[in-house]
């Protein structure tokens, strides 16, 4: 999965190759505000209220270009309208600032596949939204490389080399953190801004010794004379990267039974790529424009939680379990970042308020 912090993942389904992650954030506070202020301008009073005149509600699910995952699924095959009791409207957005400016404004309900940077930029900014769904947590699909011939043997290695990254992303947040652990200043490392098929052809005339992207670059150059020295996985405690869906938490305590059935769309989704793994990557890699064994190469670079796996320590947590799950530490670990980068004033109190698993508790207990 791969937004940028607002994601600025912006998705070329023609370039699949040059894809951001559900985490990239460049200038992410002006472009929220600027977003969350023309949702509302052009959002009030209209769009999906205007189903209280009908028999049925109109819900509007956001979903962006993340690669593969398994929302895409749901997205495919059309599985929130199948179980979703209202008339669903799938929409499309290039970047995160765009998608909770409407979730802002509530003219859009849900938000899938969005990065937990986002989020905590967009808590801090009031918009309200809960957390009810972990979708996956990034492990080995992202990470960082090193030329053999480097000398780069540990992180501490790394102090005075050039390493590639797109600034802001969800590669910046994570190299930060093993820097960090290390000892390692990270204002020590040449940080060099580049796009992930830049880092490809800079790798290619040595121009860098490290680059932390996410594949299938960082696959291809770990294979190109380069070995594999950390991935998010290494960093999972410290710096977790998630692809979250939303709910604007206003309209959910007005319509619990509808996020009830999109939780059991998601779940669907999830299930389905378990059962009939060959089948999903076929469904996922048309949906996404990308070759099938790149989908598989994404999707292997997961953790994938299913419905009761929603509980699980790593994914929202249970009740008094919530405020320690590592979900709600990945909002305060970026809430963290974000202030050091000076993208938030102030980190928000009570982060974990926003991880509700009750939705799923609930779907669950009456299944």
């Amino acid at each position: 999965m791969y937004s940028p912090l607002f994601q600025l993942k912006v998705g070329s389904r023609a370039q699949p190759m040059v894809r951001t992650r559900p985490g990239s954030w460049p200038g992410i506070s002006y472009l929220l505000t600027a977003c969350i202020l023309a949702a509302i301008l052009v959002g009030c009073g209209s769009t999906n209220q205007s189903a209280s005149s009908s028999a049925r509600p109109v819900v509007t699910i956001g979903y962006m270009d993340n690669g593969a995952e398994p929302e895409v699924i749901a997205v495919a095959q059309k599985l929130f309208s199948k179980r979703m009791k209202a008339d669903v409207q799938v929409k499309y957005f290039d970047s995160g600032p765009a998608s909770l400016g409407a979730v802002a404004s509530g003219a859009l309900q849900f938000m899938t596949g969005i990065g937990n940077p986002p989020v905590v930029s967009a808590i801090a900014r009031g918009v309200p939204l809960e957390v009810i769904w972990s979708q996956e947590l990034f492990t080995t699909g992202e990470g960082l490389a090193v030329r053999s011939e480097a000398g780069i043997q540990s992180i501490k290695d790394l102090k005075g080399k050039n390493v590639g990254l797109v600034l802001g992303s969800t590669s910046e947040f994570a190299l930060n953190a093993l820097l960090t652990r290390a000892g390692v200043d990270p204002g020590s490392v040449h940080k060099l801004n580049m796009s992930p098929a830049a880092i490809r052809t800079a790798w290619s005339n040595h121009s860098i010794d490290a680059a932390y992207v996410w594949n299938p670059v960082f696959d291809a150059i770990s294979h190109d004379h380069g070995k594999i020295l950390a991935t998010d996985q290494d960093i999972r405690q410290e710096a977790p990267i998630y692809s979250l869906s939303i709910v604007n938490s206003d309209w959910a305590k007005e319509h619990p039974e509808l996020v009830k059935q999109f939780i059991l769309a998601q779940n669907d989704a999830v299930t389905y790529y378990k059962e009939h793994p060959q089948d999903a990557l076929q469904v996922i890699a048309k949906r996404a424009g990308i070759p099938v064994e790149l989908a598989r190469t994404e999707m292997e670079g997961y953790k994938i939680f299913g419905l009761t796996e929603q509980f699980d320590a790593e994914a929202l947590g249970k009740g008094s379990t919530v405020s320690n799950s590592l979900v709600a530490t990945s909002l305060k670990a970026a809430a963290t970042f974000l202030q050091q980068k000076g993208s938030l004033p102030t980190i928000p109190d009570k982060l974990e308020q926003h991880v509700n698993p009750t939705y799923v508790e609930s779907v669950i207990t009456t299944k």
